[in-house]
Parts: structure tokens; sequence; C-alpha cells
């Protein structure tokens, strides 16, 4: 089945042909068939909605084609990232605007994805020397910028990294700290990161 979904802070939006959420439905607001006129409309509203709504699902027939409909309603920019594993199967997080969060920046023009994705985690952490594995979902999510609607694509890596390089945070980029977590230390980490990021490494560690 056909899913796409976007996330607005901590809110998300979802566009498929049929809901499928263990969700309360009292957290979910469901539009059948929105018109073109009524997508961005529905972004305003949830980007104001701080309580009772957690999500809004789009229900269409067709939904590559309502997709395609809604992300032209956006300026359209792409970043790219990575999941990063040490020899001990720790994760590297960077801790950012008071959020822990993973490594990741804006692609630069003519770059690949995948090229982005490494420079930014040397870049942003100091190492160097990885190994991409594999490629795994984008996330996309929306914000509001110089008066324009922006929606980011950014695309994630599996990396690897067996050196020994103490991790510098690249602190012109308001990066506090640079650390390999345990897997038993996440949870209490991934409680203070974006929604996107949230679902983004239960996927990968499922």
């Amino acid at each position: 089945m056909q899913r796409y979904q976007v996330f607005i802070d901590e809110h998300s939006i979802s566009i498929a042909e049929n809901r499928k959420s263990n969700q309360q439905l009292e957290t979910i607001f469901e539009v059948f068939e929105p018109k073109e006129a009524e997508l961005i409309q529905v972004v305003e509203w949830l980007s104001k909605e701080k309580e009772a709504v957690q999500h809004v699902f789009l229900n269409s027939k067709n939904p590559s084609e309502l997709w395609d409909l809604f992300t032209a309603q956006f300026k359209y920019i792409e970043a790219a990232g990575g999941v990063v594993l040490n020899e001990s199967y720790e994760m590297l997080l960077i801790y950012r605007l008071d959020k822990w969060d993973l490594p990741k920046g804006k692609l630069e023009k003519g770059e690949k994805p995948k090229e982005a994705a490494v420079r930014e985690v040397e870049e942003e952490c100091g190492i160097s020397n990885l190994l991409v594995k594999r490629e795994l979902d984008s996330t996309f999510h929306i914000y509001y910028h110089k008066e324009k609607w922006v929606l980011k694509k950014t695309f994630w890596y599996e990396m690897s990294y067996s050196g020994k390089q103490d991790l510098i945070p690249q602190t012109e980029e308001a990066i506090e700290k640079a650390v390999w977590v345990k897997p038993n230390d996440l949870s209490d980490k991934l409680e203070n990161t974006y929604a996107s990021l949230k679902t983004l490494i239960a996927s990968f560690l499922a």
C-alpha cells in the first residue's frame, strides 16, 4: 500500500488510501479526497494545533497523485545524513538547539545525497573513514521560513565506523555535543528528539 508521511514539529500528515493505525481516533483528523486549495490550509491549521490532534490523515484513492499535488505547494530542499554505528553498536548522536539529533545537512550544488551524508557526518562530528552500508527510508518535514512553507526531504544512510578518533562537535553549526550512545541509553535521548527521527530510529532498530 502506498503511504506517504511528512512531519510538522511533533505532528504528522499521512497520505494513503486506507488508514491503519493504533492511534486513538480523537488524536486523528481525517480528510477524504482533499482539494488542492485545502492542502496548505491543513498544514497551517496543524502547525498551530498544540493539543488534541496529533495526526492528519489524507485519504485518497490515488495517493501518489495526491502526494505530487501536496509537495508542489512548497519550496523544496534536500538534505542528507547518517545513522552511524561503531564497533560496539553505539549510535552517533549530536546535541543541537536543545534537541538530540542525527548528523545531517543540506546538499551542496551538484552533490549526490550519499556524498552529502558522508560529508555532513565528517564535518559535524570530526571523524572520517566512514563506510556507507545501505540507504534507509527518507524523511520529510515542513517548516515556515522567510514567509514561505518549506518541504525538506532528508536522505538517510546507515554507516559504520571503526576508528579511534575523538568526536569533535562542529560548534559553528550550533552543535554542542557529539557522542556515542549505547543501545540502553537511546530511549532517554529519544524523549528529546524530533518526531521524524523517532520514527526513523525505531524503524532502524526494529
